[in-house]
């Protein structure tokens, strides 16, 4: 008889209220989740980018160095260049 004497009933309106409250809150954490998903996306692919800069401004120095090439002598340094 204790636990069914704690238990109340509630109204139509205050049911409603509760469920509302819930569907709030789950509203707010997936909100809080996507936007962090993006900041993670934005995140990894800045650090992407800053890891691989060195390695590509490598290769434009190369292409650079390839198409500035005249004579075999010139394309000799840069290659000699590109083994350091």
């Amino acid at each position: 008889m204790g636990k069914e004497g704690n238990k109340t009933s509630l109204t139509p309106e205050e049911e409603t209220l509760i469920l509302v409250r819930k569907l709030w809150q789950a509203e707010k954490w997936r909100r809080f989740w996507g936007i962090l998903r993006y900041v993670v996306y934005i995140g990894v692919i800045f650090g992407t980018f800053y890891f691989l800069t060195p390695y590509i401004e490598r290769y434009f120095n190369i292409i650079q160095g390839l198409r500035g090439a005249q004579s075999p002598q010139e394309l000799q340094k840069v290659l000699q260049q590109l083994q350091k």
